[in-house]
């Protein structure tokens, strides 16, 4: 198969799991979304392993949660973004050592500007739908377009 289906097939791999918006699971499949656009060649191959799941990728993630929670006794466990992904990445089959690099090679900036083009801030126009015509209005977007050292 080539890496382009790989790719693909490996997308929908990921949406045919039908995970439901806004769920722990869905935002795992986000983070292997942009792992999947960020490293195509080596990724779709480990989300297509046999037995390999994005829900399984959580209920890995969980029990190292839960692992962590039982050690420390409290009532809720906090793990930086950087962990999370590290072991996400260890349920794919990476060594611990393999997804930091992996992480510090640009992997982590890759899964945050995913999310940042996911979101619209609060008040921003963006282009909308007109039901009745069936085009898309364009609206003003805020921009700002200065040199930073202008700015200093």
């Amino acid at each position: 198969m080539s890496d382009i289906k790989k790719y693909k097939a490996a997308v929908e791999a990921i949406e045919n799991e039908d995970l439901k918006p806004g769920s722990p699971e869905y935002a795992i499949a986000c983070i292997v979304r942009a792992w999947l656009d960020y490293r195509p060649e080596d990724a779709a191959e480990r989300v297509l392993a046999e037995g390999k799941s994005v829900a399984d990728c959580y209920k890995y993630t969980r029990q190292h949660a839960k692992a962590i929670h039982d050690t420390q006794g409290g009532s809720c466990v906090g793990v930086s973004a950087d962990t999370m992904l590290e072991w996400i990445l260890e349920y794919y089959g990476y060594t611990k050592d393999e997804a930091q690099t992996l992480i510090e090679g640009g992997l982590m900036m890759a899964v945050y500007q995913a999310m940042a083009r996911s979101w619209t801030p609060y008040g921003m126009e963006t282009e909308k739908a007109q039901p009745d015509a069936g085009g898309k209005q364009k609206t003003r977007t805020a921009t700002f377009d200065a040199d930073l050292e202008d700015l200093l």
